[in-house]
């Protein structure tokens, strides 16, 4: 019980806070400034001269692609999967796995982008320390939803409930 209370916790919170970094931040890498209200230039600016991401201080055509696939899918997704998840729907089950996959993937292309920004000493060491935690819950958040939804048949049956069901 308490593992799935945890578990809860991890799915909501994970979700619920992309909403905004998804609204707020990442969304800058694709808007128009023109469009954006001063305060969120004003911590993109903050953001950009104090740990120098190279993905949103100059974001290439590569990572603007990611991000409209965030805003315009993986956005909707998000509500989604909080009402699905606090519902207990198990057809939410192959969304979470396609949309897990997805996103970890996306993290190869980010994570070698950092290390090519180290190498070429546009990063500090720190700076790439901080920037790999920061994107670490998008990497291991979706591993862990594709390892635990791949590896159930159904998503939130308990394996008590499972056992039975194959005893009958």
């Amino acid at each position: 019980m308490m593992a799935a209370a945890a578990l809860d916790a991890l799915v909501y919170a994970y979700f619920a806070s992309h909403i905004p970094a998804t609204l707020i931040v990442d969304a800058q890498a694709i808007l128009p400034p023109a469009w954006l209200p001063a305060w969120q230039r004003e911590l993109l600016s903050w953001y950009c001269k104090l740990y120098a991401d190279p993905l949103m201080c100059r974001p290439q055509a590569w990572f603007r692609a990611i991000v409209y696939v965030e805003v315009a899918l993986q956005l909707p997704f998000f509500f989604v999967a909080l009402w699905a998840w606090a519902r207990r729907r198990e057809w939410l089950r192959i969304p979470l796995i396609v949309y897990g996959a997805h996103v970890a993937t996306t993290l190869v292309p980010i994570y070698g982008a950092m290390l090519d920004a180290w190498a070429s000493g546009s990063l500090t060491s720190g700076q790439l320390c901080f920037l790999a935690a920061v994107y670490a819950p998008y990497l291991l958040v979706p591993l862990a939803l594709v390892a635990y939804a791949g590896s159930r048949p159904r998503l939130f049956a308990t394996p008590a409930v499972l056992d039975k069901k194959k005893a009958t």
